[in-house]
């Protein structure tokens, strides 16, 4: 069986060779048993394509042995219960339009399925505000308050009880990452909410492991990520946590860009105008350059390690760059995680994870550049792995592939870390210091909502984030001045949505030192008591 896999965008030259030996055991060709390659021709879409080689079909209702069902299951009845509670508020929160009497409105949802359902309890404050309201208000009013109650429902329950088990699993895996050379983990997605799964569900990670902050398109701060790695080293140096400075291992830098297969001119990263191969570049290069600044600023770039993946928000397969011997990244050299799961879902356990290892090398033989070294490469089999239960995931419960391809966010999140938000399409998270700095992020967010929710005549709720360090005096303070900066910036550049009540703000703050759920900067619920009661007198 021969696989190609298909290259980024205009760069598609070089063809991936499979060859399957009988038995479940693989064998790869190398690069002078590799047969010639048939000249690839483009279609309508630009996309590179092979008519003498097709790649291996998944095949449904087929387990693979690598994938970890269990684990699958308790997943899928994560997502599926906050996902629905969200969802109900909405087509709850419809039902109310008619409602002239605004306690009976209370009583009825309090009483009302949904609202039972969901668990929300608004304080006397929103109904307050609520009764204060316009009538033709109190249904879209409703909906932005009880999806900033559940928000909070949800916060709660992850930090408290931690379902995705990202506390629990934190220190074994830590050890495994030292084991493996890597002692921190700093991953730069693209705010899209299709991409907001990709540390607990795409790449099975524990949460707490990894330092996530998003950006429109990948396009992540070099000098933020420069002065994370500084502040990783001193901790290393000064009090030997997690391990000694002079221990041989590396802090490891991810960046995710994002694409589709199934309509790529239109379904791809937003802010790179959905052209893969220009989103793939992009990351890359800020990859490249937060390599060089800390070369050239401290004189060892070769201290990080860099690692570049491609999802396919289609069916969260992914293109995992695999780096040579040098740590030198390139966007024609990568494994596609959905055909090589195709491929090995025959086989046994011990030969899938075998042939992942042959890949990886194979990767760079086809390139004539020298593999990874071997703590690498199993860094890299690894991910291939936990990938292959995402894959699993997408086709036991999605049917191979999402039904919501597009944009289909609950909320925006902005500001610092949203450690609470690991589902797709769950929340457009912008990681940013202020609203100038993270203006083209949050105005595509802006731009996405003005779709899902403005055109429905729902409002827009967005989630303002500030951490603080509790051992630091007034670091509460600086977040709470922080905080408000940001809903006021946010305010003054949408101006006309805020006037028009189509953008509500629910501001939060949390101690990053604690595993501790949020608490909402002033008193719980009050805004919109307080802007009617203004808007009265």
């Amino acid at each position: 069986m021969s696989v190609i896999s298909r290259r980024v965008g205009k760069r598609s030259r070089r063809p991936l060779i499979w060859q399957s030996a009988r038995n479940d055991s693989a064998a790869f060709a190398t690069v002078a048993e590799t047969p010639a390659a048939t000249p690839l021709r483009r279609d309508v879409s630009g996309r590179g394509v092979n008519a003498g080689a097709q790649k291996p079909s998944i095949r449904p209702g087929v387990t693979h042995p690598l994938a970890d069902a269990a684990q699958n299951a308790k997943l899928h009845q994560y997502e599926c219960s906050v996902k629905a509670r969200f969802d109900l508020l909405r087509d709850a929160a419809r039902q109310f339009v008619e409602q002239h009497d605004i306690e009976r409105m209370r009583t009825d949802a309090l009483n009302d399925a949904y609202f039972r359902i969901a668990q929300v309890n608004l304080s006397d404050r929103a109904w307050d505000g609520l009764k204060c309201a316009p009538q033709s208000l109190r249904a879209q009013l409703l909906y932005v308050e009880s999806t900033f109650a559940e928000y909070i429902r949800t916060a709660n329950d992850f930090y408290i009880n931690d379902p995705l088990h990202g506390r629990s699993e934190a220190r074994a895996f830590r050890q495994r990452l030292l084991d493996l050379g890597i002692h921190g983990i700093d991953m730069a997605p693209c705010a899209d909410g299709r991409l907001a799964h990709v540390v607990s569900y795409v790449l099975r990670l524990p949460w707490s492991v990894v330092r996530r902050k998003a950006h429109a398109g990948a396009m992540f701060d070099v000098s933020e990520s420069v002065r994370n790695w500084v502040f990783t080293e001193y901790t290393r140096f000064a009090f030997n946590q997690p391990n000694p400075v002079n221990a041989d291992s590396r802090y490891l830098t991810i960046a995710v860009y994002h694409y589709s297969k199934t309509d790529p001119g239109h379904l791809g990263c937003a802010a790179h105008g959905s052209d893969e191969h220009k989103a793939a570049q992009a990351a890359l290069q800020k990859l490249q350059d937060y390599r060089t600044a800390i070369e050239n600023r401290f004189g060892c770039g070769a201290a990080v390690r860099t690692l570049l993946l491609g999802l396919n928000t289609d069916d969260d397969t992914l293109r995992v760059h695999v780096p040579d011997e040098t740590g030198q990244l390139d966007l024609d050299r990568y494994v596609d995680t959905g055909a090589l799961y195709a491929a090995t879902q025959g086989m046994s356990a011990e030969a899938a994870a075998e042939r992942i290892e042959i890949e990886i090398d194979s990767a760079c033989i086809r390139d004539r550049a020298v593999p990874p070294a071997p703590e690498v490469r199993a860094l890299l089999a690894m991910l291939i792995r936990n990938n292959f239960s995402q894959i699993a995931y997408v086709q036991d419960y999605e049917g191979g592939q999402y039904t919501d391809l597009d944009h289909a966010e609950r909320f925006i999140g902005i500001g610092d870390v949203l450690e609470d938000v690991q589902l797709r399409n769950l929340c457009y998270y912008s990681y940013m210091h202020t609203i100038e700095e993270g203006a083209d992020d949050i105005d595509v967010g802006i731009k996405i909502f003005k779709k899902l929710n403005v055109k429905q005549g729902l409002p827009i709720p967005v989630i303002i984030r500030c951490t603080y360090d509790g051992r630091v005096p007034e670091s509460r303070d600086r977040a709470i001045a922080r905080a408000n900066r940001l809903e006021n910036a946010l305010i003054a550049r949408y101006k006309p949505l805020v006037d028009g009540l189509m953008l509500f703000t629910l501001k939060t703050l949390r101690d990053h030192t604690q595993c501790h759920p949020p608490e909402v900067v002033g008193a719980e619920q009050e805004h919109l008591a307080c802007y009617f009661r203004s808007a009265k007198e």
